[in-house]
């Protein structure tokens, strides 16, 4: 993919109309009153939510209206929404949005060819409207996320797990295309506590929770659902292969130091999204392939979807 970056300055930002058609009115004298009217529309609607997802929905769908991109994409921290969706997308235009000197997260703008610099300065002039209200969403959402983490490892809880996962179905339906749900326990856990003390139970929890979040994409997610139980959800694309990571954690658990020194290791059960589920099905799909997996004599992974 060939990346382009956004690079205009504020003088260079020119308004355009938030009408249907990009121009109509530019001959028109009443067109600054328009310009005006849809600019506020805009942002009432941005304004209508404290939550970071609706409000980027709410954004690519405006700009999607406007603009030929067939893709929308934000990264903030260690986040990665999918706005917009598209295999097709040969280009991509990174923006850095900062608000009164404080950065905010990129968003990527993908496109079958390359966007011309009306159509840059379209998007710039878009992210003026955005970049209040998102830096007030980004510290709502910051202190929402506090409450939604454990509070060893830094991982989403099961709290967060629900949200997410009612998040990534509704994008499933939406757009048609599946997720991936692993389950995930520790092997012979219990012994580490029984033997050395719940202070080294935590450090392997720890460091299992290090492994699993490095072992994911940008756009995955990695929850402890408490004791020694982790879940991960993985977004789809193009190069989804739930086998390729159940893979690469099994190994780098097998090569950790401090793991290998208690001699544990993980077994794996997951399952794919498809439109006849619920969170309740997906799960016990997920959870009777973990234990499939631990029947076998742990240290292991089991795919329902081979049943």
């Amino acid at each position: 993919m060939i990346m382009q970056r956004l690079n205009l300055k504020m003088n260079e930002v020119e308004d355009f109309e938030f009408t249907s058609i990009v121009k109509e009115l530019s001959d028109n004298l009443v067109s600054p009153i328009r310009r005006a009217v849809d600019k506020l529309q805009f942002l009432e609607k941005l304004n209508t939510t404290v939550e970071l997802q609706p409000m980027l929905a709410i954004y690519a769908g405006e700009v999607g209206l406007r603009l030929p991109v067939s893709g929308i994409e934000f990264k903030v921290d260690q986040q990665h929404y999918q706005l917009k969706y598209s295999s097709a997308s040969r280009f991509a235009l990174n923006s850095e949005l900062t608000f009164a000197n404080k950065p905010l997260g990129e968003m990527i703008y993908l496109s079958t060819k390359p966007l011309n610099q009306q159509q840059r300065q379209i998007i710039a002039s878009f992210e003026q409207q955005l970049l209040q209200p998102l830096n007030n969403v980004l510290i709502f959402e910051q202190n929402r996320l506090a409450s939604l983490r454990d509070y060893l490892t830094g991982l989403g809880n099961r709290s967060y797990f629900e949200e997410t996962l009612n998040q990534m179905t509704a994008t499933a339906v939406r757009d048609r295309r599946s997720f991936t749900l692993l389950m995930l326990d520790l092997d012979n856990f219990k012994q580490v506590n029984d033997q050395h003390g719940h202070s080294e139970g935590d450090k392997v929890l720890k460091q299992f929770a290090m492994i699993l979040k490095d072992a994911l994409r940008s756009n995955d997610h990695v929850f402890r659902f408490g004791g020694d139980e982790f879940s991960l959800l993985l977004a789809h694309s193009d190069e989804l292969n739930p086998t390729l990571v159940a893979h690469r954690i099994l190994k780098a658990v097998r090569n950790d130091p401090l793991l290998a020194k208690h001699e544990i290791t993980t077994s794996i059960g997951f399952s794919n999204w498809s439109h006849k589920d619920c969170n309740k099905t997906l799960l016990e799909r997920a959870d009777a392939a973990l234990y499939h997996a631990k029947s076998r004599g742990k240290n292991t992974y089991h795919n329902a979807d081979n049943e």
